[in-house]
């Protein structure tokens, strides 16, 4: 079975190509499940994502999409997570099939922080905080690249290690699938204190996650109708076998 739940379109402001052409690249390399999942839209147009009325048009284009194609097409957002727009999340949630959480960002001191400015161990332990709370509200279907604390480090420690001990066990816990992200494959290689590691997928998380038996769902990530299925997804496969993780391909 060949699937993606990750896909990004123009709507987001950093991404290229509708809904349609996304579907396309599914249909031409034979995939059997395509979710759309671009950046939701947040109060106060707090990041530059969609907008409401966006939002609007992208759950028509949608809708006439599942009408058009064959393949099975779900209804998805990525979005942030914080605790004073739970009933917001639920609100769109009604209006999808899914919701993924992309911890792209913590609250250190009423400042937005970037996961890739995860430098320090308060920042680190916020993450890990932050991340966990969103996990238990029940509201997220699956956690994309939750491994992207990584990227600001090169160095693996202890620290890092009891973060992802926690972030899997929980994930094992609810039974929330955690994502390998494909994009981060595509940003290349750095050195660490290890040998050279991709940002994301870290190694060291997942071997983690492994001994939690976490499952495990494979995602392009794609801003770009031709990322949909590119090098970057086949490497993100090998990565994952080569752990013998638990891959599943269906969630709902």
């Amino acid at each position: 079975m060949k699937t993606n739940y990750h896909t990004h379109n123009f709507r987001c402001g950093h991404a290229i190509g509708d809904v349609d052409d996304y579907i396309k690249e599914a249909i031409k390399h034979n995939y059997n499940i395509i979710g759309i999942s671009d950046h939701g839209p947040l109060p106060d147009y707090l990041f530059d994502r969609m907008t409401l009325k966006d939002f609007d048009d992208y759950i028509k284009a949608i809708d006439i999409a599942k009408l058009k194609y064959s393949i099975k097409i779900y209804k998805g957002l990525e979005i942030e997570y914080f605790p004073e727009f739970i009933k917001y999340y639920k609100s769109l949630k009604e209006k999808l099939d899914y919701l993924v959480l992309g911890p792209h960002y913590i609250i250190e001191n009423n400042n937005l922080i970037s996961s890739w400015e995860i430098n320090t161990k308060s920042r680190l332990n916020l993450y890990t905080k932050q991340l966990l709370a969103a996990m238990n509200t029940n509201l997220f279907d699956f956690i994309a690249h939750p491994d992207l604390f990584t990227n600001a480090n090169t160095t693996w420690d202890k620290d890092f290690e009891e973060a992802s001990i926690k972030i899997c066990k929980t994930a094992k816990e609810l039974n929330i699938p955690l994502e390998i992200n494909a994009n981060g494959i595509r940003k290349g290689f750095k050195d660490t204190n290890l040998g050279p590691r991709y940002n994301y997928p870290r190694y060291e998380f997942w071997e983690i996650a492994k001994k939690y038996e976490v499952k495990v769902l494979i995602n392009s990530d794609c801003h770009t109708p031709k990322e949909l299925h590119d090098e970057a997804v086949e490497k993100a496969y090998e990565f994952a076998n080569s752990l013998s993780l638990n891959i599943i391909y269906k969630f709902l």
